[in-house]
């Protein structure tokens, strides 16, 4: 057969530009489908969060009717039946978004005359619908809304009932217990009917037929969209890995089976921390990967039109002008080869060879640049994804994260928090025993944000570590840290430290401050800041003389350490958080738990700063001791 210069130029222009073009396109498409599809995960997690976010906040806001319900019995201005249940009415009418409340009565405490006295008023068509729960075929001593507040003391949800006898619905209850003359009195409580969680989880819409649902902290399901297994059946028993995490009260996502429909599935899942509850967001892989796969396709299309045309291209020219041909197979051979800074001359003897020469000439050059910016944005993206991930696992592998942290020391409650203001930051923490009886106590803020101040806090973290000793004294330790900062690192970073030592036998503590924020001694009757020698921030400069100071703490007093994060916060409006207000904080949580305690002053910051962005880092730790371990009972009734 032989071979004319037309088919040689469609093998050796067209084939090689035909695979060049293929392989732009495929790469993109590939590319834009892996796109697509993290956006759509990522669209999956954060819609999980975001819906159980909303419940959760109206939940927390719902915890304080209770609360509110037992102070206002406790003034003792409700004197007869009538007020209470007339105020009880009225909880329930203002409060729309509740189901329903009681106020429950110890035996014989509300009259001395009447064994039980238990006034329930529940949404009904009409309005509120009144009934007496101390009732023959109701011993509301039994339930656990009322026995198990009773019992601990405190505040809490239930796990999910049908309420037969009462509100005659499937509900949760939010418990809270009152008191007259400091001795129980009685349990004030909301319900949330579960289809108001129904209407909540079903608003949300999830591609054609994507649901949520909501599962116990038991795990069982409280909204599903078959409804028989409502209370029925437990997210354990369909697919365990995703009850585990979800019951861990965790966070995440998860390629796994529909619980309802049993196809492939994307579910993300986050904790509504209020009610112990957790919710899923179940995306089906067809409908998830759909906009993904319509954009290869018509990337694909696209492509196999652009190959068409060019082939059409070069046949028509092949036909109508010989002499540039073996230039044009020639240059593009060497662009298949991979040299796009080759230029053709546009002098050829037809209008239709120039403009395919001047197209050519385009092609390379726009696919020498698209090939540039791929580079370099390929490149840039994976050194800043690599720094950030190494980063983050560095400072997060090395501050304490689960609590208690030492179960088997009673002696003592400790709890801490760190909240970067970008993805890494450069504040520290850390708690480790040097003995039997000392424990090393630290908390520090690197000048600075990001890669650097991680990597700055983890040389400080390991100097103080691999330095901390009981058999020399705390200033020369701290001294030589500072020399070893100085001499190892050429940064011009510094960071500001606070590092104490505590007997947890006696209560002896003995702290070093090196240009950090003082810390706060919380005791029964008052809050102030532990002053003592303040000396010049680790790293600054070298040969430098630090000090201690050696205070004696009793059974139930509580250390406070922060960052500067906290006080300097800012509003809208560039008004800082201040101490003063973080001192009022202090005094408000000083009864409570320490990881409420740190729990409360990182969401009071939160709060004063609103929609604006977090400034600093923010770290927060706080200790309570409780005494020697053979006499602590005191302290743990405290906590």
């Amino acid at each position: 057969m032989k071979v004319t210069l037309s088919t040689r130029l469609i093998t050796w222009v067209g084939i090689p530009a035909a695979l060049v073009l293929g392989l732009v396109v495929w790469g993109a498409s590939r590319r834009s489908f892996t796109r697509v599809a993290a956006q759509t995960e990522e669209l999956s997690r954060l819609m999980a969060r975001s819906s159980a976010a909303k419940i959760e906040t109206e939940l927390s806001r719902v915890q304080k009717i209770p609360e509110m319900i037992g102070r206002t019995l406790e003034t003792g201005q409700f004197d007869s039946a009538a007020k209470v249940e007339d105020f009880l009415r009225q909880v329930v009418e203002k409060n729309p978004e509740i189901y329903g409340s009681c106020i429950a009565f110890k035996p014989n405490g509300f009259d001395p005359n009447v064994p039980a006295y238990a006034p329930y008023f529940y949404r009904g068509r009409k309005g509120p619908v009144f009934e007496q729960l101390a009732k023959p075929d109701y011993n509301y001593f039994q339930w656990d809304w009322y026995r198990l507040p009773r019992d601990d003391g405190r505040s809490m949800w239930t796990e999910p009932y049908f309420d037969e006898g009462g509100g005659e619905t499937i509900m949760i209850t939010y418990s809270a217990p009152f008191r007259r003359d400091e001795l129980f009195w009685g349990i004030a409580t909301i319900d949330i009917a579960i289809s108001q969680l129904m209407r909540e989880s079903q608003s949300a819409k999830i591609g054609r037929s994507g649901y949520v649902f909501i599962v116990s902290k038991e795990g069982r399901f409280l909204t599903f969209p078959d409804e028989k297994k409502i209370l029925q059946a437990s997210i354990q028993d369909i697919n365990a890995a995703l009850g585990n995490r979800m019951r861990a009260g965790r966070t995440g996502f998860l390629r796994a089976r529909d619980p309802w429909k049993d196809r492939p599935a994307w579910i993300a899942y986050a904790p509504i921390h209020a009610g112990g509850l957790s919710l899923a967001v179940v995306y089906p892989e067809d409908e998830a990967l759909a906009d993904a796969r319509r954009l290869r396709d018509e990337l694909l299309a696209t492509g196999v039109v652009g190959l068409i045309g060019l082939l059409g291209a070069i046949i028509f020219v092949a036909r109508t002008s010989s002499k540039p041909i073996a230039e044009l197979a020639r240059a593009a051979q060497l662009v298949a080869d991979g040299d796009l800074e080759l230029r053709l001359s546009t002098s050829a003897p037809t209008e239709e060879v120039r403009n395919l020469m001047n197209a050519f000439n385009k092609m390379t050059r726009d696919l020498q640049m698209r090939m540039q910016e791929l580079r370099y944005t390929t490149t840039v993206k994976e050194r800043f994804e690599g720094e950030l991930n190494a980063a983050r696992s560095i400072q997060m592998s090395l501050v304490p994260k689960h609590f208690p942290a030492f179960p088997g020391r009673p002696e003592f409650d400790v709890h801490a928090l760190l909240r970067p203001a970008r993805e890494i930051g450069g504040d520290l923490y850390d708690f480790y025993f040097l003995d039997d009886d000392w424990l090393c106590l630290l908390i520090g803020d690197v000048s600075g944000k990001g890669v650097p101040a991680a990597l700055f806090m983890a040389v400080t973290k390991t100097l103080l570590k691999a330095s901390s000793s009981r058999r020399v004294p705390m200033a020369e330790m701290i001294a030589h840290v500072n020399d070893e900062l100085c001499e190892q690192t050429d940064s011009g970073m510094f960071v500001s430290l606070l590092y104490a030592h505590l007997n947890t036998r006696t209560g002896a503590l003995e702290f070093c401050n090196a240009g950090h924020p003082a810390p706060y001694l919380l005791t029964a009757s008052d809050t102030r800041p532990l002053c003592g020698a303040k000396d010049v921030a680790l790293g600054a400069m070298p040969a430098l003389d630090y000090h201690s100071t050696s205070i004696q703490i009793s059974p139930g007093d509580t250390l406070f350490f922060y960052t500067d994060g906290v006080p300097e916060a800012l509003d809208r409006g560039d008004h800082f958080y201040t101490t003063a207000r973080l001192e009022c904080v202090l005094h408000d949580v000083s009864g409570l738990p320490v990881e409420k305690m740190t729990r409360g002053v990182v969401r009071d910051v939160r709060t004063f700063c609103g929609e604006r962005e977090q400034s600093d880092d923010i770290s927060v730790m706080a200790l309570r001791w409780l005494g020697p371990a053979n006499g602590n009972s005191q302290g743990s009734e405290k906590n």
